[in-house]
């Protein structure tokens, strides 16, 4: 993943320096807002926990990615000015570790045959609407009967 600044403008009211940023990201998939944000802060020298990352896009059938993002002076200006939203996106190294315990503990269970609780597999979903699908086609085959 190579990153290259494209544009850098200085905002001195809102006490921030705005980026146009390009990711060439060749045999990979767009890359996520937490390596940017590092490559970005390692290429300017600031902080990891200054640079916002407003978007970043990839062009259909591109290995390219285009983006914008903020770099300001102070923690505190950027909490006063950016959106919570873009906040809770990236979340700091500290919040991270502790968000991904408390994803383990409210990991979702299906109960199996045994009466055990197992975590729920990613094909659990699909499976019951297959089921939901198979119950509602007698219901569809019996409308259509009576039409004709």
């Amino acid at each position: 993943m190579k990153v290259e600044i494209l544009e850098k403008m200085e905002n001195p009211l809102l006490g921030r320096t705005e980026l146009k940023f390009k990711v060439d990201h060749t045999g990979a998939p767009t890359p996520r807002r937490l390596d940017v944000r590092s490559q970005l802060s390692a290429i300017l020298g600031v902080g990891e926990d200054l640079v916002v990352i407003e978007k970043i896009t990839s062009s259909h059938g591109r290995q390219v990615a285009s983006g914008i993002a903020r770099v300001y002076g102070s923690k505190e200006r950027l909490e006063k000015i950016e959106p919570k939203y873009l906040l809770r996106r990236v979340p700091s190294k500290g919040e991270q570790t502790e968000k991904s315990s408390e994803e383990q503990k409210t990991e979702k269970l299906e109960p199996t045959k045994e009466g055990e609780a197992k975590p729920e597999s990613k094909g659990a979903e699909s499976k019951k609407e297959d089921k939901r699908s198979e119950e509602q086609k007698p219901d569809e085959k019996k409308q259509k009967e009576d039409k004709t």
